[in-house]
């Protein structure tokens, strides 16, 4: 009876393991962590709450970093690499959060990017910008095999490979590897900075055959040190050097307004970009379009062309979103993690030129925000 109660207990233990995985597996629900900072409506004080990110180890990396070369410069660094619970690397005073590539959930978004192109063929031009992230581009040459990362410029041209034709693709990786020497992510937070999003621009505007503004065109202003995710993520580690938050104001920023509907369903009036000097050390990356609400109203009152544009993203789309107000009569941002509705309905009722959908790399081996996003395509 004993060896009979125990062959029981070991069948209902494993019986669990597989519901956990499968959970997970078909779900893509990741695992929660707490520590990621964000901002509640009009009130720039720091929160603490569990947020969701894809667990860090799900599959062995296909390829290591692959940056550097005769055609890029090179970057080194004789500081050695610390690793965080959190998949965070550190390697002096610089953090990087490592990549893995999952082949399946990539095809998956890709795959939604080509269905919306095909739903919305005739109606707007769809663009995609799949952004690395730094890791994929400013880590250190001589550390790539000291991190457990897989190599974006493989993962990239991977997914462009399967893009359909009807997508116009702005591919970002040589963009940014060409000012991987320049200030173009943070050190202290996953996002890139305001100049690595204008270099995206640039790229944009070639696919689309406009002329961009140049970076002189745009008023500089900097909001003084930011600490981000990853001064989280490692526990406040005090080696990270303070980042700077820089923005470049549009060239009609004056005329430009914006109104943003909350996950509360309220409507207010905001700014291109906020002031940050009233934001916590923590929070200044979310003065681009008053960070992540569902639903956002950008309008150029210099323009009356009848361009109009939408841009489905997640933060990243944040810094990039400012520089096409001076080339939109209106712009329509919806964060696909908090909107809800049809992306093709919403084009034709707006009669929508363009649909640019931009999101890091890192998302892309999310099942759980690329599920989000077909949802809207398929809406």
């Amino acid at each position: 009876m004993k060896n009979r109660h125990k062959i029981i207990v070991l069948i209902s233990i494993i019986f669990g393991v597989v519901c956990v995985y499968c959970t997970w597996k078909f779900t893509g629900e990741p695992k929660p962590y707490k520590g990621e900072i964000v901002i509640s409506d009009a009130l720039k004080e720091e929160t603490t709450i569990e947020v969701y990110r894809l667990p860090k180890e799900t599959s062995e990396p296909k390829k290591k970093h692959n940056s550097g070369g005769d055609k890029y410069e090179e970057i080194y660094s004789d500081e050695k690499v610390e690793s965080y619970p959190t998949g965070v690397v550190v390697i002096g005073d610089t953090a990087y959060e490592q990549y893995t590539y999952i082949e399946d959930v990539a095809v998956k978004y890709i795959k939604t990017i080509n269905n919306a192109a095909k739903k919305l063929k005739g109606i707007s031009n769809v663009y995609s910008l799949v952004v690395p992230t730094s890791i994929g581009i400013t880590l250190p040459d001589n550390k790539s095999d000291n991190v457990n990362s897989s190599s974006q410029k493989d993962a990239l041209n991977e997914m462009y490979n399967i893009m359909s034709d009807n997508v116009k693709k702005v591919s970002l990786y040589d963009t940014m590897m060409k000012h991987r020497k320049e200030y173009i992510y943070f050190r202290t937070d996953h996002h890139w900075t305001q100049l690595g999003a204008y270099y995206a621009y640039n790229a944009f505007c070639q696919i689309k055959g406009i002329e961009p503004n140049k970076i002189s065109d745009y008023e500089k202003v900097s909001f003084g040190d930011f600490l981000g995710s990853f001064y989280s993520d490692t526990d406040k580690l005090k080696s990270l050097k303070k980042d700077e938050l820089e923005v470049y104001y549009p060239i009609n920023s004056k005329k430009i307004i914006l109104e943003y509907t909350n996950s509360e369903g309220q409507t207010h009036a905001g700014n291109i970009i906020e002031d940050g000097s009233k934001y916590g050390k923590g929070l200044k990356y979310n003065v681009f379009i008053d960070s992540d609400n569902p639903y956002t109203i950008i309008k150029n009152k210099t323009l009356a062309d009848g361009s109009t544009c939408v841009v489905v993203k997640e933060s990243f789309g944040n810094a990039f979103v400012p520089y096409l107000a001076d080339h939109y009569q209106r712009i329509y941002v919806i964060d696909y993690r908090y909107w809800s509705g049809s992306l093709s309905e919403f084009a034709k009722n707006k009669s929508v030129d363009d649909v640019i959908i931009i999101n890091n790399i890192s998302m892309t081996r999310n099942l759980y925000q690329v599920g989000k996003l077909a949802l809207l395509v398929e809406g």
